[in-house]
């Protein structure tokens, strides 16, 4: 594929919980892909925070707190405890009176506004990431939708992609039944946007000539993402879908509003105790999140498995630090090419992985 412009694209997280392994893995791959993709070409990341928090996940959620915490002090909270308050409050239903998350999207789209837990958590996401050595994502950083929500309504209504029942009280729906994709409810009865409206606001009009996005996204969202590749292309934009399985946690695989992943947060880990200093944390991170997890696998998150990609992250580093210096060795990355543009995160790795001896150069990408 010839591109001018690699646009990768992410699934946002909403800031409501603590980072667990399935994030870890996917900030990881993007963070590699971006930076190693970067080295032989054009490549735009693309994250706004409104894509996350332009949502009923978010705001129903805050609007929640308030109603139960209106006095505490979310600046001393840690993402941990917020996102304990995050299963409690889908174990009790997880629903808030419509007119009242109304007025908090409202204020979200308006002004970007993000409520004080939502602040702490993106605080405490940005102190992890820099210890981990993620790229700049832009948590945190106001940026409005690149389109109005009743433009991009009106844009997919003048594609024949909508089936609109509002003027009679009831919801608007994505129509894909052309590709033989079932209806995708965008707006609610309530007014309230589904989570891909603002994606779409963002995305469509970034469409260009040369351009490809690269959708990332995990696998429990791949209708969504297919219905969103489809719509893309009516407008003329070109994109390929990037699917990673969800990481299990204690053999289960959990969405991260019902817990369990106490002990393996990405706090929880940075914090474990070891002699390896940054550079082996980093390094073993990436060997382990996307070199023995491939994008597709099902392995469970083994803490073990971790610790031994760390010893050997800086046992590596040891033997090649004198040689890291110079530029990424371009053989090595045509290699690990996807025949559409990007570097692969996973054939990287597992160059990293497999025999000696290992291009020194290759590590400037991981540390």
């Amino acid at each position: 594929m010839v591109l001018d412009e690699l646009v990768v694209a992410p699934v946002t997280i909403t800031p409501t919980k603590p980072l667990t392994p399935t994030h870890v893995k996917g900030l990881l791959w993007t963070d590699i892909l971006v930076k190693a993709s970067a080295t032989a070409g054009r490549v735009r990341l693309l994250w706004n925070d409104r894509m996350a928090t332009l949502t009923t996940q978010s705001t129903a959620f805050w609007r929640y707190l308030d109603r139960v915490e209106p006095d505490t002090d979310w600046s001393l909270e840690s993402a941990a405890a917020i996102g304990e308050r995050y299963v409690r409050f889908h174990s009790e239903g997880g629903r808030s009176d419509p007119r009242g998350v109304g007025a908090y999207l409202e204020r979200v789209d308006a002004s970007g506004w993000i409520h004080p837990a939502g602040r702490r958590v993106l605080d405490a996401w940005r102190a992890e990431l820099d210890l981990l050595g993620v790229g700049d994502l832009g948590l945190g950083e106001d940026r409005p939708l690149a389109a109005a929500a009743d433009t991009t309504l009106q844009t997919l209504a003048e594609r024949g992609l909508l089936v609109d029942h509002r003027r009679f009280g009831g919801p608007v729906h994505l129509d894909g039944t052309r590709w033989g994709l079932p209806l995708r409810q965008l707006v609610g009865s309530d007014g309230h946007p589904n989570y891909l409206l603002p994606i779409l606001r963002e995305l469509i009009p970034a469409i260009g000539p040369g351009r490809v996005f690269l959708l990332v996204f995990d696998d429990g969202l791949a209708a969504d993402y297919l219905l969103l590749d489809r719509v893309l292309t009516a407008f003329g934009g070109r994109s390929v879908r990037l699917a990673f399985s969800r990481v299990p946690v204690d053999e289960a695989v959990r969405s991260s509003r019902y817990g369990g992943w106490r002990g393996c947060t990405l706090s929880d880990l940075s914090a474990v105790s070891g002699s390896a200093d940054r550079a082996a944390y980093r390094l073993g991170m990436r060997l382990y999140f996307t070199g023995v997890l491939p994008r597709r696998s099902e392995q469970p998150f083994r803490m073990p498995v971790l610790r031994r990609c760390v010893g050997r992250a800086a046992r590596l580093l040891t033997r090649t630090a004198a040689d890291i210096d110079g530029g990424v060795p371009p053989k090595t990355l045509a290699r690990s090419r996807h025949p559409n543009g990007f570097v692969d995160p996973y054939r990287l790795t597992t160059s990293l992985l497999g025999p000696p001896p290992v291009d020194p150069r290759l590590l400037r990408i991981y540390t």
